[in-house]
């Protein structure tokens, strides 16, 4: 704990937690802020970070290899603990090995350079300003300390490496944010700007708004971006069921294969893997004709209260307005509950970013123990959607789950 701090009540945490506890939730928070960052590539650039906060994610990176440091001297004072000598000398050598280069790597999430290639903008004359008023408060580290003490050891077998936590700093390519103005973090529900104050103290104001003599003032706010829901308070896991409508697919007239089916999964994964105690199982998949007769019959089959419970069942495909594009008629007739306004709203997020995505028809409801939903066929679409569209469907899932 910081000697500086000028809080003189008792910290709960140093007082009641043993020292090793306390390492791992230290270690957990870091995991928590790396994630957090990664998914905000494009929405929390570098030097916004450090401006606000005196530190950005190559001082993340610093610091983890100041730690290794730590960490190393620790591990070669005598009888640190029962490891074999040979096992702690290993592990020192790849903590001295570690550089910043290494360090940056597991923080972004890819190469820094290719994150800097994907996300780095330029900068406007206002951000370089506040940027350089800031230095007073950015963070400094010892270029000695940073500086490599061993060689590279050899990788370790996939037997004897150690397994990696819950975490997504596994991927080795940047990727883009599908919310880039999500500022929110997985554990907070409140909108940082909705209590910002301005310089002067007051409240943010996006325009001036003009009152009749008499009438009474009304505050009012600008809403922002879409922010989606945490998921469901105790976790969720769900079966999923995907079925591509497409004459073509269904044909295998298209020589790279079915290309919209593949896209919902990706995007479901995606989306799931940032969310916290979420998990799905994809029981079903399947192709069928621009039919409504061959639709309705893969949706009842799939809803059937005699069969395992889809709990969740995206079609993807047939929701524009060609002849053959059938996929909402043929739902919305068998569906015992329909929810008109869910697809209303999620296209209208998806249009801010592509108005086209305002054309498509399709529907959402209950059959039987399964939400079916209708998703353009687009994979690009699809990727847009999701997003948007399944944080808010877990917890529809939710409530029929408890049934």
């Amino acid at each position: 704990m910081n000697d500086n701090s000028t809080c003189s009540s008792t910290c709960y945490v140093e007082t009641y937690l043993p020292p090793e506890i306390v390492a791992k939730l230290q270690a957990g928070a870091f995991d928590s802020l790396v994630s957090h960052l990664q998914e905000r590539s494009d929405a929390v650039p570098n030097i916004d970070l450090m401006t606000v906060s005196g530190f950005c994610r190559n001082c993340l990176a610093k610091w983890m290899v100041v730690e290794a440091r730590k960490v190393s001297n620790e591990l070669k004072t005598p009888n640190h603990d029962n490891n074999t000598p040979e096992t702690i000398q290993q592990v020192c050598q790849a903590l001295d090995a570690l550089g910043y280069e290494e360090a940056s790597q597991y923080v972004y999430g890819c190469d820094y350079q290719d994150w800097k290639k994907a996300h780095v903008k330029k900068v406007t004359e206002e951000q370089m300003q506040r940027y350089n008023d800031s230095k007073p408060n950015w963070a400094t580290h010892d270029k000695e300390l940073l500086a490599t003490r061993a060689e590279k050891p050899d990788a370790p077998s996939s037997s004897s490496r150690v397994k990696a936590s819950n975490n997504t700093n596994t991927q080795t390519t940047p990727t883009t944010s599908t919310t880039p103005s999500l500022l929110l973090s997985n554990v907070c529900c409140q909108d940082v700007n909705d209590d910002a104050p301005t310089a002067g103290g007051e409240e943010q104001q996006q325009h001036p708004v003009h009152h009749a003599p008499g009438a009474a003032k009304q505050q009012t706010r600008t809403l922002g971006a879409f922010q989606p829901p945490p998921p469901p308070k105790n976790g969720i896991s769900f079966t999923l069921g995907i079925l591509t409508v497409s004459d073509r697919a269904a044909k295998k007239e298209y020589a790279s294969g079915d290309l919209s089916g593949p896209a919902v999964e990706q995007a479901v994964l995606d989306t799931i893997q940032s969310l916290y105690q979420v998990s799905c199982t994809i029981l079903k998949r399947a192709i069928v004709s621009d039919c409504i007769a061959d639709i309705q019959n893969v949706l009842k089959d799939w809803s059937s209260t005699t069969a395992q419970t889809v709990d969740l069942i995206f079609t993807t495909g047939g929701t524009g307005f060609a002849p053959r594009d059938v996929t909402p008629e043929a739902t919305s007739a068998i569906l015992e509950n329909e929810c008109r306004g869910l697809l209303s709203f999620v296209t209208t997020e998806c249009s801010r970013q592509q108005p086209l995505a305002s054309l498509s028809r399709g529907t959402c409801g209950i059959l039987n123990n399964s939400i079916i939903c209708n998703l353009p066929g687009n994979p690009k679409g699809v990727s847009e959607v999701i997003p948007v569209l399944l944080p808010i469907l877990l917890h529809a899932i939710s409530d029929m789950q408890q049934e």
